[in-house]
């Protein structure tokens, strides 16, 4: 005989949502623990790669002395020069870069002199306020920089430096290499942009491939869907592999304490100068000299004529910037913000300490082009790498080619020189897009970037660490971007 109790069948709508409720919160928990254990796989992963190649990566100016080395056995025996002819190439080119220097050592010394002001410092600090945890800092950093780089790499070059600098002491627990190599993993997905060089070159009247080519507008190129897709999908991609690898609690590397101080020592330096000032004008005896080295009126003067042409440039030419006017802008705020020549100098003076690396090793850059141009080397790397290519993985060998030689060439468009020629003759050759060979070229250029200190060493030298300190987490980066890069040149239409 059936029996039923009806007294339990009443009680089930009143037991399921207890019921629901532990289920739902055992899920969320597995859920939880699940992606715990993932994130300190990736983190233990990282940890281990990013430890592992700092024993084998020496400081960035012995990577510019070993690609010397490389570049001039390769001109020897891949381009059949005389071992002299490879040294004279070199020394013909040794020189090349000294304007390209000027420019940014001056923007790094002009940035850091506007960051080392009060109005500099409060901006920074309240930026560096806007996350709260160190998994936050490091995804922020990266989408915030890869923004400014978009807009402009100079930008994107300046705000990172100074804003992992500020955040690293400010935040708690948080892993400094991990935080440098995003400001500069940003920099290099974000370079893409509006004033990416080879779409910009091409879409000039002049350019010396005008001939072969025609104009290619930006429409095609920094405009084009493959080019927003690829910086939209490779930026998110990099914030959520930042996030993953994150350390925690005791596994952060914070700031050495020999970095701290430098960077107490260095603010103590732009008060101590305010304090100075301010002595010497209540002593109130002062030849006209020194009276006029610590005067308002010419800061004001020459504010007045260096503003008065930053707005002229921006009315005539909308948003237009090049190295020059950016290099101008920071000086002058640098200059209006100090208030007197003397403090000017004084802050200038401290601020060239974050330079000397781009002093010393820009010129060996300089170098390694004057060999690759000059002994043929570069067209011959380039034949070697497309012979195998077909119409489809075409913009894959171009993507890695370019990656390649921008290990040796990192400077903005100057690989194009040497051989956006051949990518050009190769890509007519097999009736390719030559919109889609130039994305190729330049993706390759920029995402090689990440894993080749050039670029890193202004931000290096303001954060105190060497490229040993972040090569790994920015291995981890390159791999990332190639392969979202190269999918988007495949596949997406121009």
């Amino acid at each position: 005989m059936l029996t039923f109790n009806l007294r339990g069948i009443y009680s089930l709508p009143s037991r399921a949502p207890k019921f629901i409720g532990r289920f739902i919160q055992n899920f969320a928990e597995d859920i939880a623990s699940a992606m715990t254990r993932k994130r300190a796989f990736f983190q233990q992963g990282a940890r281990v790669l990013n430890s592992g190649l700092a024993q084998l990566v020496p400081h960035s100016f012995l990577f510019a002395i070993l690609l010397t080395f490389a570049a001039y056995l390769m001109g020897i025996f891949g381009a059949y020069q005389g071992p002299f002819d490879m040294v004279r190439f070199w020394v013909n080119g040794f020189w090349n870069f000294l304007s390209f220097s000027m420019q940014m050592v001056l923007m790094v010394t002009a940035g850091f002199s506007v960051a080392s002001v009060p109005i500099g410092r409060k901006a920074l600090r309240s930026l560096a306020g806007i996350p709260q945890t160190p998994r936050g800092a490091v995804m922020f950093m990266t989408a915030m920089i890869a923004v400014f780089s978009w807009l402009h790499w100079g930008i994107g070059i300046v705000a990172g430096a100074f804003l992992a600098r500020e955040m690293g002491r400010r935040i708690p627990q948080i892993d400094y290499p991990l935080l440098v190599a995003c400001a500069y993993i940003g920099m290099c997905a974000g370079n893409f942009g509006l004033f990416a060089p080879e779409p910009l070159a091409v879409s000039k009247p002049g350019h010396f491939l005008e001939k072969a080519i025609g104009i290619i507008p930006l429409s095609q190129t920094s405009f084009s869907a493959l080019a927003l897709t690829g910086f939209f999908l490779g930026t998110t991609a990099v914030i959520i592999l930042v996030g993953l690898i994150c350390p925690e609690g005791r596994d952060a590397i914070g700031p050495a304490p020999e970095i701290l101080q430098r960077f107490e020592e260095e603010d103590r330096a732009e008060e101590a100068a305010m304090t100075a000032e301010k002595e010497i004008r209540q002593r109130g005896e002062m030849t006209f000299g020194v009276w006029l080295e610590h005067s308002q009126w010419p800061v004001w003067l020459i504010s007045v004529m260096g503003f008065s042409y930053i707005i002229f440039w921006f009315y005539g030419r909308g948003f237009e910037i090049n190295l020059n006017i950016l290099n101008f802008i920071l000086l002058f705020l640098a200059f209006s913000f100090h208030d007197t020549p003397m403090r000017f100098l004084k802050s200038m003076e401290s601020s060239t300490r974050a330079a000397y690396g781009i002093i010393v090793q820009f010129p060996f850059y300089a170098g390694i082009q004057g060999m690759l141009a000059s002994s043929g080397l570069a067209a011959i790397l380039f034949s070697w790498i497309a012979t195998p290519s077909t119409g489809f993985t075409f913009p894959f060998w171009v993507f890695i080619d370019a990656a390649f030689v921008n290990f040796f060439v990192p400077t903005s468009g100057g690989i194009w020189e040497i051989q956006g020629p051949a990518v050009i003759e190769a890509a007519q050759g097999l009736s390719l897009s030559i919109p889609r060979a130039i994305n190729a070229f330049t993706a390759g250029e920029i995402i090689g970037n990440v894993i080749q200190p050039f670029w890193a060493i202004p931000l290096l030298g303001v954060c105190g660490l060497s490229m040993r300190h972040i090569m790994g987490y920015c291995l981890m980066a390159f791999i990332v971007l190639s392969a979202i890069w190269v999918l988007c040149l495949t596949f997406l239409p121009v």
